[in-house]
């Protein structure tokens, strides 16, 4: 009977782990293959063998011949040949202070072996991020099917699979695999951004010059040099490629936009006075027989909630121009992804009455003794809550996610939603009910709607009252009129922008804290006041000083840069940014010792934020978000 026993005894399976396809190795492709090696190394050394064994199997598919994504530059590491990429130009620097994308597990002492400027130059951030998945991780990137394009994904109801076709463009081999998850990681700059009335209206009038996205700038230099060039858009791209002209040698760069509200517009000075910003103009006619443009006033309508030209608004003529720039970000590409799978990355609005209880009120704050009660308009387009997605899930099948970051702080927010995504598919973290995911996402856009810049951001009708009342005020004070509130508002926004990254970090038990959703931490306020700093470098800069001819934001003050990993603090570029080299990090060429950590200290010990208002102080009302990419707007 004993042996009769034994041979009916079942001995207890372990579940299969579930099978993942990753499209997309560059951040966030990289980073979750990286969570997963962490996890498995944190579980290895506890010796939990379940943990492991509910670790996901994945593959991952990237087109180009290499990882990184759009933060190699086609010209000299990715591959020149493959015209279907988008990549950045070689010269670009970042934005952001470097410190919002240092890591936890591997820092810039780890890596750099020493102290370095706020802002970097693409190639040693790359190096960096490559570093850090393969130091550890010598074979990290075998799971990788490289020169491999995803085709098509679908999902089959019955077999409750993701169904997978790739087509690899070196050896024409095409395969249909299926899969338990999907996660979309081609990141959001997976195809230029044009807008199409501006493209028609240069190709009808006869524009004789050259125009290019900002994605194609290989050649930069002979596009710009000895040139009047003009910008369409005012975020991150027209403030870089701005610089990186006058590095060149341009004549003049024209910065037109629809709002005005960019950070490239609201810079208080350029060097050598080579950028004008035009800020709420467009072009709407070429003249000057196909070699200059005529730009007019734009307002935002609040009738028709839609931004309209009028006859009685102010126009200007730029004469002799050369190039004219698309600064005016990208699109995702989902065209593998099934149509009713896709998301509009918060390009497709909220009807307000389904999202706002009625009679809704905004939180007072200072504008509101100005503005009043402001009735939203019709339609919301949100920053941080997509109609189909739930915190980078689909709602609608949980199994397909979205890797993609719509913060502040866009490459530590891909980490972080990294590890949330993993959490969700191993179990560790759970996801509510459909019904509850859209009760909790009406709860983030309540949030964003007491945020004044999130809220100007989403409501077109807010943002319209506000203008208005900038433009009365600009005709009573004067020109130089700023928003005594502008430091409040920004510094609530960025904080905004901390909280939902801090909670995802908890839900997704990732490697670092910096406080809850409820109240940052003196981490995450250090971040916050970082991030205000680098608008104040903007904000500040004085077109009359004897410095004006070369000093950028990023000559600025390093006072208040600190890393929030180890302390170590910012040191100044080596030379003026103008006269590095394209290819120069900025810092000296022997490594210094790294100086003693500070990062014991509390906030209140760092060199303090003045936020009185002051008259004569900087005005940060035109800074949306501080990032290192591109907004989604088109211009």
């Amino acid at each position: 009977m004993g042996e009769a026993a034994e041979d009916t005894m079942k001995v207890p399976s372990t579940p299969a782990p579930p099978t993942v396809a990753v499209i997309g190795c560059g951040p966030g492709g990289m980073f979750f293959l990286h969570a997963i090696e962490m996890r498995r190394r944190e579980m290895e050394e506890k010796g939990d063998l379940e943990g492991l064994a509910s670790l996901p199997i994945v593959t991952c598919f990237e087109r180009a011949s290499v990882p990184g994504g759009v933060w190699r530059a086609k010209s000299t590491d990715g591959n020149p040949e493959q015209t279907d990429t988008t990549n950045m130009y070689e010269a670009l620097w970042t934005n952001g202070p470097k410190e919002d994308i240092e890591f936890p597990d591997y820092t810039y002492d780890d890596h750099f072996h020493q102290p370095l400027p706020v802002y970097m130059p693409r190639q040693p951030l790359l190096d960096y991020m490559l570093c850090r998945v393969t130091r550890n991780c010598p074979h990290f990137f075998d799971a990788v099917r490289f020169n491999t394009n995803v085709t098509s994904v679908k999902w089959d109801e019955e077999k409750s699979k993701f169904v997978v076709a790739t087509s690899n463009h070196e050896t024409k081999e095409e395969l249909t695999e299926t899969f338990d998850k999907c996660i979309w990681a081609a990141g959001q700059n997976g195809k230029p951004s044009f807008p199409m009335s501006i493209k028609r209206l240069l190709k009808r009038g006869g524009f004789k010059g050259k125009c290019i996205h900002s994605s194609e700038c290989e050649d930069f230099k002979t596009d710009v040099e000895g040139k009047r060039v003009v910008f369409i858009g005012d975020e991150y791209s027209a403030e870089d490629l701005a610089l990186q002209a006058i590095k060149l040698g341009v004549e003049k760069v024209f910065i037109c936009s629809r709002r005005g509200w960019g950070v490239a517009t609201y810079t208080s000075a350029w060097p050598m006075k080579k950028v004008e910003a035009c800020e709420c103009m467009l072009p709407t006619e070429v003249i000057q027989d196909g070699r200059g443009l005529r730009l007019t006033e734009v307002y935002p309508d609040i009738e028709t909630e839609e931004y309209e030209f009028a006859n009685d608004r102010d126009t200007k003529d730029l004469l002799d121009i050369e190039t004219v720039v698309f600064c005016t970000g990208y699109k995702p590409n989902l065209s593998m992804i099934e149509a009713s799978m896709r998301p509009s990355f918060c390009n497709v609005p909220f009807e307000t009455e389904e999202v706002l209880p009625e009679n809704w009120t905004m939180t007072p704050n200072p504008s509101s003794e100005h503005l009043g009660h402001v009735l939203p308009s019709e339609e919301l387009y949100t920053t941080y809550v997509d109609p189909l997605l739930y915190r980078n899930t689909l709602i609608s099948n949980p199994n397909m996610m979205y890797l993609f970051s719509n913060a502040h702080y866009p490459l530590k927010d891909i980490d972080v939603m990294a590890w949330l995504c993993l959490s969700y598919i191993t179990g560790d973290a759970k996801l509510p009910s459909a019904e509850e995911m859209q009760r909790r996402n009406k709860l983030d856009i309540l949030e964003e709607m007491d945020d004044f810049i999130s809220r100007a951001d989403c409501d077109f009708c807010y943002f319209a009252a506000y203008d208005d009342f900038f433009d009365k005020k600009i005709i009573e004070e004067g020109k130089s009129w700023k928003d005594p509130n502008g430091e409040e508002y920004n510094l609530i926004s960025m904080r905004l922008g901390a909280r939902f990254m801090a909670r995802s970090m908890q839900d997704g038990g990732y490697p670092e804290d910096i406080g809850n959703f409820t109240k940052l931490n003196e981490k995450g306020e250090r971040m916050v006041q970082m991030n205000f700093l680098s608008g104040l470098a903007r904000g500040t800069l004085d077109p009359d000083s004897e410095d004006s001819k070369w000093r950028t934001f990023r000559d600025h003050d390093t006072n208040g840069f600190y890393s929030l990993q180890t302390g170590t603090p910012s040191v100044p570029l080596k030379d003026r940014w103008l006269d590095l080299d394209e290819k120069d990090c900025g810092v000296t060429d022997c490594a210094e010792t790294v100086p003693p950590s500070i990062f014991d200290k509390k906030v209140s010990q760092l060199p303090s934020l003045d936020l009185k208002k002051d008259e004569e102080g900087p005005n940060l009302t035109d800074i949306s978000d501080l990032s290192s990419m591109d907004s989604r707007e088109e211009s």
